[in-house]
C-alpha cells in the first residue's frame, strides 16, 4: 500500500469557516509556460514570471498561482498557459498573495522519508521532469525532501500531514509522495512591508 503520486505543485488548501483565498490579478510573462499552483513573482519589467525553485537562496514570490484571465487571447485548449499558443504578454494571473496561505505539496522519493517529527522543518521544492503536467495543468512540483532543514533557508515550511485517504483505502502517512500541509516562508513574500528572517510555527 502506497501513497497516491499526484502532483499539483502547491495547491491552495480552503480554511475552515468558509474563508476565501487572497487573490489578485497580474500581468503575465509569457516567456515561459505557466502552470496552477505554481509560485511565481514579479520581474524587473513588472511582468510575473515562475520563481525559481530548487535553490535556497534569496528567491521571494508574491504567491501562487490558481487561475488564468487570457483577455480574449485563446489557449487552444491547453489547461495551463503555453507560450507557444500565446506568445503575448496580454495575458493576466490570478495570484493567492496571502502570505499566512496553507498549501497542500507532496513529498518526493529521494532521501530519508519524512514523518510527523518533521512538522516545522523548512524545505526547498523541486520540479520533476518537466515544470508541470499538459494534461491537468497542474505544476510538477514537490518538496525536495533532501533539504530537510531546521532553518530559513527554503521555501516552505511543513506544518502536518494532510488528513486524507488515498486511492487504495489507506492513509496518507509521511514518505514517498506523501501530502503535506506547508505555508511559503514569510520572508519569501516580495509584496511583504517587512520580511521575517526565521519561520514562525
Amino acid at each position: 500500500m502506497a501513497n497516491t503520486e499526484f502532483p499539483r505543485g502547491l495547491f491552495p488548501l480552503i480554511r475552515s469557516a468558509g474563508q476565501t483565498l487572497e487573490t489578485r490579478y497580474f500581468l503575465a510573462n509569457t516567456a515561459a509556460d505557466i502552470y496552477l499552483g505554481m509560485p511565481v513573482d514579479l520581474g524587473s519589467d513588472g511582468l510575473v514570471a515562475p520563481m525559481g525553485v530548487n535553490t535556497a537562496g534569496a528567491i521571494r514570490t508574491i504567491g501562487v498561482v490558481v487561475g488564468f484571465d487570457v483577455n480574449g487571447a485563446s489557449f487552444s485548449g491547453d489547461p495551463f498557459l503555453d507560450v507557444s499558443d500565446l506568445g503575448n504578454d496580454t495575458v493576466k494571473l490570478q495570484v493567492c498573495v496571502d502570505p499566512n496561505q496553507e498549501y497542500l505539496i507532496q513529498e518526493d522519493t529521494g532521501g530519508t522519508a519524512l514523518t510527523q517529527a518533521d512538522a516545522g522543518q523548512v524545505a526547498t521544492i523541486i520540479f520533476l521532469t518537466g515544470s508541470g503536467n499538459t494534461n491537468t495543468g497542474w505544476a510538477n512540483l514537490m518538496i525536495d525532501r533532501s533539504t530537510i532543514a531546521a532553518s530559513a533557508s527554503g521555501q516552505v515550511q511543513l506544518l502536518r500531514l494532510q488528513e486524507i485517504t488515498n486511492r487504495d483505502g489507506t492513509q496518507n502517512a509521511g514518505g514517498s509522495f506523501a501530502t503535506w500541509v506547508v505555508r511559503l516562508l514569510g520572508n519569501r513574500y516580495s509584496l511583504n512591508a517587512a520580511v521575517i528572517t526565521d519561520p514562525a510555527v
